[in-house]
């Protein structure tokens, strides 16, 4: 029997009568499909005896009202605090539409709960809005990595308990790579370097200003300034002479051109090594772009090159611009 395809009602049964379950099963050895062109409601909820209309959906809806709620408050928190807001007018227009499936939706409501799950890779996709609302807590586990991606921004805010960002073991970097790094607390900012040392750098001026007094620090010295005394206690304080220490250079990615910031843009970036697979770290390049241009760089301290962006499919040529001789010739 070809695409054998059952309807099993009330008690369910195998071929030697044994009981296997109760209620109803749908199933096919092919595949299947379920459509409503208006709209269709998936709940685990029903009425005694059939009773009560079809598109009950009271519950599902209240839930949706309560995560808008819940949203909203939370927009206003955040927006009182300068920072990023929630996105409440499609969760407002979602909730119009599901109600009553007053336009062509799905809705599922369960009220013990709902499990999606496979062994295998799930995606959640859309060409709006994503959001997720919880009353309680919302938890995010994963094994290996997540990984957090924007097009534009990303914000995070706390409202009461503040925020904490941990890594046991491994560095936490913070990088604005093309703008500014600001921050600022209403009270104390403490910094604390346990085991090892703490170092400060600027390329031009280092500043520390408190009441009105100051240290500058730059190539062109030291200048200290206050509107009082200075205090100086030492048991010995030597003159010695001119000293200088120069600065690590820290290489951050160049800004993405605006040009290649939609979904169709192809980037790359390419890991330099040896024959014996050991990085070329902070090597200077030459990258030969197919419309004839070339693009000086240097690799970062891991050996990559810079993330090269193209508006199609294109073969970069890359050379390593290492020094051979003590005359500075160079050699691919």
């Amino acid at each position: 029997e070809y695409g054998k395809t059952q309807l099993n009602i009330g008690h369910l049964v195998d071929q030697n009568k044994t009981q296997r379950g109760e209620g109803f099963e749908l199933r096919t050895d092919e595949w299947g499909a379920i459509a409503a062109n208006k709209g269709l409601y998936l709940t685990s909820q029903t009425e005694p005896k059939a009773q009560g209309k079809q598109l009950d959906m009271q519950g599902a809806i209240t839930q949706l009202e309560n995560a808008l709620s819940i949203a909203k408050a939370l927009q206003n928190a955040a927006t009182a605090s300068e920072a990023h807001g929630a996105d409440t007018d499609s969760q407002e227009q979602l909730k119009t539409t599901l109600t009553q499936l007053a336009q062509s939706g799905i809705l599922a409501y369960a009220q013990e709960g709902i499990a999606l799950t496979s062994p295998e890779n799930i995606q959640l996709s859309t060409s709006n809005s994503v959001s997720v609302t919880s009353e309680n807590q919302t938890d995010i586990n994963a094994l290996k990595n997540i990984t957090v991606s924007s097009g534009e921004s990303i914000g995070l805010f706390a409202h009461k308990s503040g925020m904490k960002v941990f890594a046991n073991q491994g560095d936490v970097e913070v990088q604005a790579q093309n703008a500014n790094l600001n921050m600022a607390a209403k009270q104390d900012i403490k910094i604390d370097s346990v085991d090892g040392e703490l170092t400060i750098t600027a390329s031009k001026d280092l500043t520390l200003m408190c009441g009105g007094s100051y240290i500058k620090i730059s190539s062109e010295g030291i200048e200290l300034g206050t509107a009082d005394n200075v205090y100086i206690k030492s048991n010995v304080l030597q003159k010695m002479g001119p000293a200088t220490k120069n600065i690590l250079e820290i290489l951050l990615p160049k800004a993405i051109p605006n040009e290649f910031s939609s979904s169709k843009t192809y980037s790359l970036k390419y890991l330099m090594v040896n024959d014996e697979d050991q990085p070329y770290k902070n090597t200077k390049y030459l990258a030969f772009m197919e419309d004839g241009s070339v693009k000086q760089g240097q690799t970062d301290d891991k050996g990559y090159t810079e993330r090269f962006y193209t508006k199609k499919e294109e073969k970069i040529a890359i050379r390593l611009l290492i020094s051979k001789t003590s005359n500075g010739e160079f050699i691919n």
